[in-house]
């Protein structure tokens, strides 16, 4: 009778790290799937504002001849980004 009891005993330990550690690989996966997913949307931020900041300096350029803006130099610089 303890035979059986510790053949169980065993068995519910081996399935409870085997759970344990399923759960733990699916949450380290999901993190680095949001890490990467999260660096992605990052790069096309700084390219949409390294674009925006173009636009304006462009049209502000355009505006007002005499005041020569380099709102496109200091947005990369900000963004550490080199063209």
């Amino acid at each position: 009778m303890l035979e059986i009891v510790d053949e169980i005993f065993a068995e519910v330990i081996i399935a409870i790290v085997l759970g344990t550690g399923g759960i733990l690989i699916n949450y380290f996966r999901k993190t680095s799937k949001t890490q990467k997913d999260l660096c992605l949307k990052m790069q096309e931020l700084q390219k949409a504002l390294i674009i925006l900041a173009t636009a304006v300096d462009r049209q502000s350029n355009r505006l007002h001849e005499e005041a020569n803006s380099d709102l496109e130099d200091l947005m990369s610089k900000v963004l550490n980004t080199d063209k």
